[in-house]
């Protein structure tokens, strides 16, 4: 590889999948950060290529702004190891659990629960299909979302008494169902193996969840940093994040989302995020911010996390 100070990056962005619009989003962003620092850059749109010939484009390194399948599952990660160009962002395992939500779920749990401090889930629910509705076997509020994807695409908050009207573009194999935990949104991201902050997170509706809209309209979400919590529990965030995203061997970056029962005094963890949006409405950038580090310092160090398997 070439220095630091004179890197080709290829930019990967786009794709096909329902999360298309941030990945080019996230791409503009960390394009023009790229950009100042002062590296040569070729953008390309993973739909629009054959993505084999990567090799022939001939970066030092490849930066991953793609989100969802293909670049976020371990699909891209595994020709990245094959073509040996260095990628930003976690490697092919890390992606492939955390991309998928139940699994992830069972490593974390088995991996801390005899430890001093357990990371807690929000217990999942069976969710069966009896021809016209999903349906689960629990009379509460509860939450149904794909077991694999991000920014909220396709999660829905059922209350109690309600059906789930089966849909077209989700299939029984691809869904989940959780009680609905806490009232307050938190989240932290790590990076290079420090966990940065938590925010708390609300919208102007206290009856929606951090949605999509609410995650990348303009003032669709509102982010309190540091988060209004006691102490301990904002303390207890910090370690879980950091816990999780080694587990399971993440690399550069990631955002852990949680929820906590105030009430309860209980928090509970939901998913991992192995590439966190780099939006103008991005929660990570936001917490790097608060922290000191601006845009441009933020890329240098997922930059140079960058690693092939």
């Amino acid at each position: 590889m070439k220095t630091f100070k004179n890197m080709h990056v290829l930019l990967l962005k786009g794709g096909n999948g329902s999360e298309r619009d941030v990945s080019l989003n996230t791409a503009k962003v960390c394009a023009d950060a790229i950009k100042q620092i002062g590296h040569k850059i070729t953008e390309i749109d993973i739909a629009e290529i054959n993505i084999l010939n990567l090799k022939k484009i001939d970066a030092d390194i490849c930066f991953n702004a793609l989100h969802g399948d293909y670049g976020e599952d371990g699909s891209i990660q595994g020709l990245l190891n094959l073509l040996k160009i260095p990628y930003t962002h976690s490697g092919v395992a890390a992606s492939a659990i955390a991309m998928n939500k139940i699994n992830f779920k069972r490593i974390i749990t088995s991996a801390t629960q005899y430890s001093d401090d357990p990371i807690h889930f929000p217990k999942t629910l069976d969710l069966k299909n009896n021809g016209k509705f999903y349906e689960v076997d629990y009379d509460g509020k509860f939450v149904i979302k794909p077991i694999k994807g991000g920014s909220s695409v396709g999660v829905n908050i059922v209350y109690s008494g309600e059906k789930i009207p089966q849909k077209n573009i989700l299939i029984n194999e691809e869904l989940m169902a959780e009680i609905f935990v806490g009232s307050i949104e938190l989240t932290v991201t790590v990076l290079k193996d420090n966990p940065l902050c938590v925010t708390e997170i609300t919208t102007d509706n206290e009856k929606e969840f951090y949605n999509y809209n609410a995650k990348y309209d303009e003032n669709g979400s509102f982010h309190k940093i540091p988060a209004d919590i006691p102490k301990i529990i904002y303390d207890k965030a910090m370690s879980w994040a950091l816990k999780a995203h080694q587990i399971i061997g993440c690399k550069g970056i990631s955002r852990t989302d949680f929820r906590y029962d105030a009430k309860e005094k209980k928090l509970y963890m939901l998913e991992l995020n192995t590439q966190p949006g780099m939006t103008h409405t991005s929660l990570s950038p936001e917490q790097a911010s608060y922290c000191g580090l601006g845009l441009k310092d933020m890329i240098k160090i997922i930059l140079e996390e960058a690693r092939h398997e």
